[in-house]
Protein backbone atom coordinates (compact mmCIF):
# COMPACT_ATOMS: atom_id res chain seq x y z
CA UNK A 1 0.00 0.00 0.00
CA UNK A 2 1.26 3.43 -1.07
CA UNK A 3 2.35 5.66 2.69
CA UNK A 4 1.59 9.32 2.75
CA UNK A 5 3.62 11.08 5.23
CA UNK A 6 1.62 13.80 7.36
CA UNK A 7 3.60 16.61 8.98
CA UNK A 8 3.00 17.12 12.65
CA UNK A 9 4.51 19.50 14.86
CA UNK A 10 5.52 18.31 18.32
CA UNK A 11 5.24 20.29 21.39
CA UNK A 12 8.26 18.58 23.25
CA UNK A 13 10.97 16.85 22.10
CA UNK A 14 13.13 14.15 23.81
CA UNK A 15 16.51 14.04 22.07
CA UNK A 16 19.58 15.83 22.35
CA UNK A 17 21.97 18.10 19.19
CA UNK A 18 24.84 15.76 20.63
CA UNK A 19 22.51 12.48 18.75
CA UNK A 20 22.22 14.50 15.47
CA UNK A 21 25.56 15.08 14.82
CA UNK A 22 27.41 11.58 12.91
CA UNK A 23 30.19 10.48 14.88
CA UNK A 24 32.37 10.78 11.89
CA UNK A 25 31.63 14.42 10.71
CA UNK A 26 34.40 16.28 10.50
CA UNK A 27 33.34 19.13 13.15
CA UNK A 28 33.79 16.22 15.78
CA UNK A 29 37.57 15.71 14.39
CA UNK A 30 37.91 19.41 14.75
CA UNK A 31 36.64 19.24 18.28
CA UNK A 32 38.95 16.12 19.47
CA UNK A 33 41.73 17.78 17.90
CA UNK A 34 41.89 21.08 18.36
CA UNK A 35 41.56 23.31 21.84
CA UNK A 36 41.13 26.99 21.83
CA UNK A 37 40.50 27.99 25.23
CA UNK A 38 43.97 29.33 25.22
CA UNK A 39 42.29 32.26 23.63
CA UNK A 40 40.63 33.07 26.40
CA UNK A 41 44.00 34.33 28.55
CA UNK A 42 45.21 35.69 25.00
CA UNK A 43 42.00 38.07 24.68
CA UNK A 44 41.36 39.31 28.11
CA UNK A 45 43.42 42.31 27.34
CA UNK A 46 40.72 43.70 24.67
CA UNK A 47 38.17 43.37 26.91
CA UNK A 48 36.73 46.14 29.62
CA UNK A 49 36.57 44.67 32.65
CA UNK A 50 33.02 46.13 33.04
CA UNK A 51 29.81 46.47 30.94
CA UNK A 52 27.96 43.71 28.95
CA UNK A 53 29.72 40.19 28.21
CA UNK A 54 30.65 40.29 24.60
CA UNK A 55 30.07 36.92 22.27
CA UNK A 56 32.99 34.47 23.72
CA UNK A 57 35.93 34.86 21.75
CA UNK A 58 36.44 30.80 21.67
CA UNK A 59 32.73 30.72 18.96
CA UNK A 60 34.53 33.63 17.02
CA UNK A 61 37.37 31.42 16.32
CA UNK A 62 35.54 28.83 15.75
CA UNK A 63 33.15 30.42 13.29
CA UNK A 64 36.45 31.63 11.65
CA UNK A 65 37.93 27.83 11.54
CA UNK A 66 34.13 26.35 10.09
CA UNK A 67 34.06 29.43 7.31
CA UNK A 68 37.36 28.94 6.36
CA UNK A 69 37.84 24.95 6.67
CA UNK A 70 34.24 24.20 4.34
CA UNK A 71 35.08 27.49 2.11
CA UNK A 72 32.07 29.38 2.63
CA UNK A 73 32.69 32.76 1.15
CA UNK A 74 30.43 34.99 3.08
CA UNK A 75 29.87 35.42 6.41
CA UNK A 76 26.16 36.72 5.73
CA UNK A 77 25.81 32.94 4.39
CA UNK A 78 28.17 31.03 7.18
CA UNK A 79 25.52 32.47 9.74
CA UNK A 80 23.03 30.89 7.66
CA UNK A 81 24.10 27.73 7.23
CA UNK A 82 24.99 27.84 11.40
CA UNK A 83 21.03 28.86 11.76
CA UNK A 84 19.96 25.45 9.96
CA UNK A 85 22.91 22.93 10.04
CA UNK A 86 22.95 20.92 13.46
CA UNK A 87 26.76 20.32 13.33
CA UNK A 88 27.48 23.92 13.24
CA UNK A 89 25.42 24.59 16.21
CA UNK A 90 27.31 22.08 17.87
CA UNK A 91 30.50 22.23 17.47
CA UNK A 92 29.82 25.94 18.70
CA UNK A 93 28.28 24.85 21.25
CA UNK A 94 24.40 26.35 20.70
CA UNK A 95 21.65 24.31 21.70
CA UNK A 96 18.61 24.33 19.05
CA UNK A 97 16.58 27.19 20.52
CA UNK A 98 19.52 29.18 21.08
CA UNK A 99 19.82 32.97 18.88
CA UNK A 100 22.62 32.94 16.49
CA UNK A 101 24.14 36.01 17.07
CA UNK A 102 24.21 38.62 14.23
CA UNK A 103 27.57 38.68 11.66
CA UNK A 104 28.46 41.63 12.03
CA UNK A 105 30.67 40.36 15.22
CA UNK A 106 32.87 38.85 12.71
CA UNK A 107 33.84 42.53 11.09
CA UNK A 108 34.50 43.99 15.10
CA UNK A 109 36.36 41.08 16.08
CA UNK A 110 39.19 41.93 13.02
CA UNK A 111 39.73 45.76 14.22
CA UNK A 112 39.31 44.30 18.39
CA UNK A 113 41.97 41.29 17.98
CA UNK A 114 45.50 42.11 16.66
CA UNK A 115 47.52 40.25 13.85
CA UNK A 116 48.97 38.32 16.77
CA UNK A 117 46.26 36.54 17.83
CA UNK A 118 45.52 34.83 14.64
CA UNK A 119 49.13 34.48 14.62
CA UNK A 120 49.37 32.30 17.41
CA UNK A 121 46.49 30.30 16.42
CA UNK A 122 48.69 29.34 13.79
CA UNK A 123 51.55 28.70 15.50
CA UNK A 124 49.78 26.81 18.08
CA UNK A 125 48.76 24.34 15.62
CA UNK A 126 51.83 24.06 13.64
CA UNK A 127 53.34 23.13 17.07
CA UNK A 128 50.85 20.17 17.67
CA UNK A 129 51.70 18.90 14.15
CA UNK A 130 55.75 18.66 15.03
CA UNK A 131 54.69 16.57 18.60
CA UNK A 132 52.38 14.56 16.38
CA UNK A 133 55.41 13.66 13.98
CA UNK A 134 53.74 15.76 10.41
CA UNK A 135 56.60 18.08 10.72
CA UNK A 136 60.79 16.95 10.08
CA UNK A 137 62.05 20.48 9.32
CA UNK A 138 64.67 18.58 6.48
CA UNK A 139 63.60 19.90 3.48
CA UNK A 140 61.69 23.03 2.75
CA UNK A 141 59.95 24.59 -0.18
CA UNK A 142 59.19 27.81 -0.68
CA UNK A 143 56.83 29.67 -3.46
CA UNK A 144 54.97 32.68 -3.93
CA UNK A 145 51.95 33.26 -5.50
CA UNK A 146 49.55 36.11 -6.87
CA UNK A 147 45.72 36.61 -4.83
CA UNK A 148 43.40 39.31 -6.47
CA UNK A 149 42.68 42.02 -4.08
CA UNK A 150 39.68 43.32 -3.10
CA UNK A 151 39.83 46.32 -5.55
CA UNK A 152 38.76 46.32 -9.42
CA UNK A 153 41.35 48.12 -11.51
CA UNK A 154 39.46 50.81 -12.42
CA UNK A 155 39.29 51.87 -9.10
CA UNK A 156 42.66 53.38 -9.31
CA UNK A 157 43.54 56.93 -9.66
CA UNK A 158 46.90 59.23 -10.41
CA UNK A 159 48.21 60.21 -7.11
CA UNK A 160 47.42 64.46 -7.05
CA UNK A 161 50.06 65.73 -4.08
CA UNK A 162 50.52 69.27 -3.09
CA UNK A 163 53.96 70.76 -3.48
CA UNK A 164 54.95 69.77 0.07
CA UNK A 165 53.85 65.99 -0.44
CA UNK A 166 55.82 65.77 -3.47
CA UNK A 167 58.86 67.26 -2.19
CA UNK A 168 58.54 65.09 1.00
CA UNK A 169 58.14 61.76 -1.71
CA UNK A 170 61.18 63.29 -3.69
CA UNK A 171 63.45 63.39 -0.72
CA UNK A 172 62.01 59.90 0.73
CA UNK A 173 62.60 58.21 -2.74
CA UNK A 174 66.38 59.70 -2.92
CA UNK A 175 67.16 58.41 0.59
CA UNK A 176 65.09 54.79 -0.79
CA UNK A 177 67.33 54.98 -3.81
CA UNK A 178 70.36 55.59 -1.82
CA UNK A 179 70.16 53.02 0.61
CA UNK A 180 68.80 49.95 -1.30
CA UNK A 181 69.07 50.79 -4.83
CA UNK A 182 71.08 50.69 -7.94
CA UNK A 183 73.94 49.55 -5.58
CA UNK A 184 76.00 46.09 -6.97
CA UNK A 185 75.52 43.57 -3.65
CA UNK A 186 79.09 43.81 -2.00
CA UNK A 187 78.72 40.12 -0.64
CA UNK A 188 77.60 41.13 3.11
CA UNK A 189 73.86 40.02 3.95
CA UNK A 190 71.58 42.26 4.76
CA UNK A 191 67.91 41.36 5.33
CA UNK A 192 66.64 44.71 5.12
CA UNK A 193 67.58 44.72 1.58
CA UNK A 194 67.48 41.49 0.00
CA UNK A 195 65.73 42.04 -2.60
CA UNK A 196 65.37 45.62 -3.01
CA UNK A 197 68.47 46.97 -4.78
CA UNK A 198 67.20 46.82 -8.44
CA UNK A 199 63.45 49.25 -8.12
CA UNK A 200 62.21 50.27 -11.69
CA UNK A 201 60.11 52.72 -11.61
CA UNK A 202 56.74 51.16 -11.65
CA UNK A 203 53.08 52.53 -11.98
CA UNK A 204 52.43 51.78 -8.73
CA UNK A 205 54.64 54.44 -7.73
CA UNK A 206 51.49 57.00 -9.14
CA UNK A 207 48.80 54.86 -9.02
CA UNK A 208 46.82 54.08 -5.91
CA UNK A 209 43.33 52.19 -5.44
CA UNK A 210 40.64 54.35 -3.75
CA UNK A 211 39.26 50.84 -2.89
CA UNK A 212 42.74 49.46 -1.52
CA UNK A 213 45.27 51.82 -0.97
CA UNK A 214 47.73 48.81 -0.29
CA UNK A 215 46.92 46.98 -3.71
CA UNK A 216 49.02 47.11 -6.36
CA UNK A 217 48.42 46.56 -10.10
CA UNK A 218 50.23 43.61 -11.76
CA UNK A 219 49.83 42.47 -15.55
CA UNK A 220 50.37 38.96 -16.57
CA UNK A 221 50.03 36.80 -19.75
CA UNK A 222 46.23 35.61 -20.72
CA UNK A 223 45.08 37.21 -17.38
CA UNK A 224 45.51 41.23 -17.78
CA UNK A 225 45.93 43.88 -15.33
CA UNK A 226 44.35 43.18 -12.34
CA UNK A 227 45.26 43.99 -8.42
CA UNK A 228 46.67 42.09 -6.02
CA UNK A 229 48.79 40.76 -2.94
CA UNK A 230 51.83 38.40 -2.77
CA UNK A 231 51.55 35.09 -0.71
CA UNK A 232 54.46 33.80 0.26
CA UNK A 233 54.89 29.94 1.22
CA UNK A 234 56.71 27.96 3.25
CA UNK A 235 56.23 24.37 3.40
CA UNK A 236 57.78 21.21 5.25
CA UNK A 237 58.22 18.20 2.78
CA UNK A 238 56.74 15.27 5.56
CA UNK A 239 53.20 16.29 5.42
CA UNK A 240 52.97 19.06 3.68
CA UNK A 241 52.64 21.40 6.71
CA UNK A 242 52.93 25.42 6.27
CA UNK A 243 55.63 25.96 8.60
CA UNK A 244 55.44 30.10 8.18
CA UNK A 245 54.41 32.52 5.54
CA UNK A 246 54.07 36.31 4.74
CA UNK A 247 52.03 38.49 3.02
CA UNK A 248 53.18 41.57 0.64
CA UNK A 249 52.61 43.66 -1.86
CA UNK A 250 52.18 42.30 -5.74
CA UNK A 251 55.24 43.47 -6.85
CA UNK A 252 58.03 42.81 -4.39
CA UNK A 253 60.75 40.45 -4.88
CA UNK A 254 60.48 36.72 -3.64
CA UNK A 255 63.74 37.69 -2.52
CA UNK A 256 62.31 40.26 0.03
CA UNK A 257 60.77 37.79 2.21
CA UNK A 258 63.38 34.95 2.48
CA UNK A 259 64.67 35.86 5.95
CA UNK A 260 61.50 36.24 7.35
CA UNK A 261 60.32 32.88 6.19
CA UNK A 262 63.73 31.09 7.43
CA UNK A 263 63.03 32.79 10.33
CA UNK A 264 59.80 31.71 11.44
CA UNK A 265 60.01 28.54 10.10
CA UNK A 266 62.90 27.24 11.89
CA UNK A 267 61.85 29.37 15.05
CA UNK A 268 58.24 27.15 14.94
CA UNK A 269 60.05 24.00 14.05
CA UNK A 270 62.65 24.25 16.23
CA UNK A 271 66.04 23.13 13.92
CA UNK A 272 67.32 24.44 10.75
CA UNK A 273 66.86 22.10 7.17
CA UNK A 274 69.22 20.49 5.35
CA UNK A 275 67.78 21.80 1.85
CA UNK A 276 65.74 24.43 0.71
CA UNK A 277 63.98 24.52 -2.79
CA UNK A 278 62.49 27.17 -4.59
CA UNK A 279 62.04 28.09 -8.38
CA UNK A 280 64.47 30.85 -9.88
CA UNK A 281 62.80 33.86 -8.54
CA UNK A 282 64.96 33.06 -5.55
CA UNK A 283 68.04 32.65 -7.33
CA UNK A 284 69.37 35.59 -6.42
CA UNK A 285 73.13 35.58 -5.17
CA UNK A 286 71.80 37.04 -2.15
CA UNK A 287 69.48 34.62 -1.33
CA UNK A 288 71.86 31.61 -2.20
CA UNK A 289 74.39 33.58 -0.17
CA UNK A 290 71.73 33.65 2.88
CA UNK A 291 71.30 29.83 2.56
CA UNK A 292 74.72 28.40 2.15
CA UNK A 293 76.37 30.26 4.56
CA UNK A 294 74.18 28.95 7.40
CA UNK A 295 75.20 25.33 5.63
CA UNK A 296 71.90 24.99 3.95
CA UNK A 297 72.14 23.03 0.24
CA UNK A 298 70.07 25.39 -2.01
CA UNK A 299 67.86 23.04 -4.72
CA UNK A 300 66.90 26.70 -6.85
CA UNK A 301 68.22 27.54 -10.39
CA UNK A 302 70.48 30.74 -10.18
CA UNK A 303 68.70 33.58 -11.54
CA UNK A 304 70.21 34.35 -14.72
CA UNK A 305 68.94 37.61 -16.76
CA UNK A 306 68.77 36.32 -20.48
CA UNK A 307 67.64 38.18 -23.50
CA UNK A 308 64.32 38.45 -24.37
CA UNK A 309 62.01 34.93 -26.23
CA UNK A 310 63.50 34.16 -29.50
CA UNK A 311 66.95 35.96 -28.99
CA UNK A 312 70.01 33.98 -28.60
CA UNK A 313 70.67 33.26 -25.27
CA UNK A 314 73.80 34.06 -23.24
CA UNK A 315 74.75 29.82 -23.59
CA UNK A 316 75.23 31.08 -27.30
CA UNK A 317 78.43 33.24 -26.02
CA UNK A 318 81.63 31.71 -25.57
CA UNK A 319 83.94 33.22 -22.67
CA UNK A 320 87.94 33.50 -24.48
CA UNK A 321 90.75 32.56 -22.20
CA UNK A 322 90.91 33.54 -18.41
CA UNK A 323 87.39 35.53 -18.79
CA UNK A 324 89.11 38.26 -20.74
CA UNK A 325 87.29 38.02 -23.96
CA UNK A 326 83.98 36.79 -25.62
CA UNK A 327 82.77 35.51 -28.77
CA UNK A 328 78.73 35.82 -30.33
CA UNK A 329 77.47 33.82 -32.51
CA UNK A 330 78.11 35.59 -35.41
CA UNK A 331 82.26 35.58 -34.66
CA UNK A 332 82.80 38.92 -33.06
CA UNK A 333 85.07 39.18 -30.31
CA UNK A 334 84.68 41.72 -27.93
CA UNK A 335 87.33 42.49 -24.87
CA UNK A 336 84.93 45.48 -22.98
CA UNK A 337 84.26 43.62 -20.04
CA UNK A 338 82.75 44.68 -16.17
CA UNK A 339 84.52 42.52 -13.38
CA UNK A 340 82.43 41.81 -10.35
CA UNK A 341 82.89 39.33 -7.33
CA UNK A 342 79.59 37.54 -8.39
CA UNK A 343 79.23 38.78 -12.26
CA UNK A 344 80.71 39.14 -15.15
CA UNK A 345 79.60 41.45 -18.11
CA UNK A 346 80.64 41.97 -22.11
CA UNK A 347 79.59 43.94 -23.53
CA UNK A 348 79.41 44.64 -27.67
CA UNK A 349 79.60 48.03 -29.30
CA UNK A 350 76.77 49.42 -31.41
CA UNK A 351 78.85 49.75 -34.64
CA UNK A 352 79.53 46.02 -34.40
CA UNK A 353 75.97 44.83 -33.44
CA UNK A 354 74.26 47.28 -35.83
CA UNK A 355 76.39 46.04 -38.93
CA UNK A 356 75.72 42.75 -37.89
CA UNK A 357 73.77 40.17 -40.10
CA UNK A 358 72.31 38.12 -36.95
CA UNK A 359 71.23 41.42 -34.92
CA UNK A 360 67.58 40.50 -35.83
CA UNK A 361 67.94 37.32 -33.76
CA UNK A 362 70.33 38.61 -31.39
CA UNK A 363 69.27 41.82 -30.05
CA UNK A 364 66.14 44.93 -30.98
CA UNK A 365 69.03 47.20 -28.89
CA UNK A 366 70.25 49.95 -30.84
CA UNK A 367 73.32 50.46 -28.24
CA UNK A 368 75.11 46.97 -28.67
CA UNK A 369 74.65 43.40 -27.07
CA UNK A 370 75.13 43.36 -23.36
CA UNK A 371 75.57 39.50 -21.94
CA UNK A 372 76.17 38.61 -17.97
CA UNK A 373 77.69 35.53 -16.56
CA UNK A 374 77.53 34.97 -13.26
CA UNK A 375 80.36 33.27 -11.63
CA UNK A 376 81.16 31.78 -8.06
CA UNK A 377 80.97 29.22 -5.40
CA UNK A 378 77.11 29.76 -4.53
CA UNK A 379 75.81 29.36 -8.18
CA UNK A 380 77.97 26.47 -8.38
CA UNK A 381 76.67 24.47 -5.58
CA UNK A 382 73.16 25.43 -6.46
CA UNK A 383 73.28 24.56 -10.46
CA UNK A 384 75.55 21.44 -9.11
CA UNK A 385 72.27 20.14 -7.06
CA UNK A 386 69.72 21.34 -9.81
CA UNK A 387 70.98 19.05 -12.16
CA UNK A 388 72.14 16.14 -9.95
CA UNK A 389 68.75 12.91 -9.58
CA UNK A 390 68.80 14.68 -6.51
CA UNK A 391 67.96 17.98 -7.40
CA UNK A 392 65.55 16.35 -10.46
CA UNK A 393 63.61 14.72 -7.77
CA UNK A 394 63.50 17.88 -5.67
CA UNK A 395 62.30 20.12 -7.98
CA UNK A 396 59.39 17.19 -8.92
CA UNK A 397 58.26 17.15 -5.88
CA UNK A 398 58.14 20.96 -5.57
CA UNK A 399 54.79 20.84 -7.66
CA UNK A 400 53.53 18.43 -5.80
CA UNK A 401 54.06 20.23 -2.48
CA UNK A 402 54.32 23.49 -2.40
CA UNK A 403 52.22 24.41 -5.87
CA UNK A 404 49.87 21.68 -4.43
CA UNK A 405 49.47 23.26 -1.29
CA UNK A 406 49.03 26.71 -2.91
CA UNK A 407 46.32 24.86 -5.04
CA UNK A 408 44.30 23.65 -2.32
CA UNK A 409 44.19 26.98 -0.51
CA UNK A 410 42.83 29.03 -3.95
CA UNK A 411 40.25 25.84 -4.80
CA UNK A 412 39.01 24.51 -1.04
CA UNK A 413 40.02 27.57 1.33
CA UNK A 414 39.20 30.76 -0.14
CA UNK A 415 42.38 31.86 -1.48
CA UNK A 416 41.90 32.93 -4.60
CA UNK A 417 40.85 35.98 -3.78
CA UNK A 418 41.39 38.83 -0.81
CA UNK A 419 38.02 38.76 1.23
CA UNK A 420 39.28 41.79 3.08
CA UNK A 421 41.27 45.52 2.32
CA UNK A 422 44.45 46.34 3.50
CA UNK A 423 48.13 44.46 3.76
CA UNK A 424 47.14 43.95 7.52
CA UNK A 425 44.09 41.90 7.01
CA UNK A 426 45.19 40.12 3.90
CA UNK A 427 48.26 38.63 6.28
CA UNK A 428 45.24 38.07 8.97
CA UNK A 429 43.31 35.81 5.89
CA UNK A 430 46.69 33.98 5.19
CA UNK A 431 46.94 32.61 8.74
CA UNK A 432 43.29 31.30 8.99
CA UNK A 433 43.65 29.75 5.56
CA UNK A 434 46.83 28.47 6.33
CA UNK A 435 45.30 26.98 9.70
CA UNK A 436 43.45 25.44 8.39
CA UNK A 437 45.02 23.20 5.93
CA UNK A 438 47.50 22.37 8.74
CA UNK A 439 44.61 21.48 10.87
CA UNK A 440 43.47 18.75 7.76
CA UNK A 441 46.73 17.28 8.50
CA UNK A 442 45.94 16.76 11.55
CA UNK A 443 42.73 14.93 10.85
CA UNK A 444 44.94 12.66 8.89
CA UNK A 445 45.59 11.04 11.81
CA UNK A 446 42.23 10.92 12.87
CA UNK A 447 41.30 8.60 10.10
CA UNK A 448 39.26 11.43 8.09
CA UNK A 449 38.81 10.62 4.53
CA UNK A 450 37.95 14.37 3.35
CA UNK A 451 40.94 14.52 0.29
CA UNK A 452 41.68 16.71 -2.77
CA UNK A 453 42.43 15.87 -5.66
CA UNK A 454 46.60 15.88 -4.73
CA UNK A 455 46.19 14.11 -1.69
CA UNK A 456 44.47 11.03 -3.36
CA UNK A 457 47.53 10.91 -5.58
CA UNK A 458 49.64 11.71 -2.66
CA UNK A 459 47.39 8.89 -0.94
CA UNK A 460 48.29 6.26 -3.72
CA UNK A 461 51.86 7.31 -4.12
CA UNK A 462 53.22 8.58 -1.00
CA UNK A 463 56.10 11.48 -2.08
CA UNK A 464 58.32 10.00 0.48
CA UNK A 465 58.76 6.59 -1.07
CA UNK A 466 58.35 7.97 -4.11
CA UNK A 467 60.85 10.57 -4.14
CA UNK A 468 63.56 9.13 -2.28
CA UNK A 469 66.26 12.25 -1.51
CA UNK A 470 68.61 10.38 0.58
Amino acid sequence: MQGKKTPESKLFYTLSIDKLVPQDHPVRKISEVLDLNFLYEETREYYSHEGKPSIDPVVLFKLYILGYFFGVRSERQLFREVQVNLAYRWYLGYDLDEEIPDHSIMTKSRYRFPLEVFERVFKRIIHMCKERGLVSGDYYFVDSSLVRANAAKESFRTKLLTEAEYLEELKRNEEERAEFHGHVFDGKIDPDKMGKRRRRKKKNDILYSTTDPDAELVTRPGKGTFAAYKAHLCVDRKARVIVSLEGSKATEDDMSKVPQLYSAAVFGVGKKPKVVTGDKHYGGIEALKYFQDQGIRTCISPRISDNRKGKYKNTDFTVIGEESACQCPAGHVTTKTRHHQYRLQFKWPKTVCNGCSLKERCTTSDHGRMVTFYKGSYFKRAKELVESPMGKKLLCARQIIVEGVIGEAKTLHLLDRCRYRSLQLFNLQLFLTASVINLKRLLKIKGDNLRTGIENFLFFFPVLDFLCFE
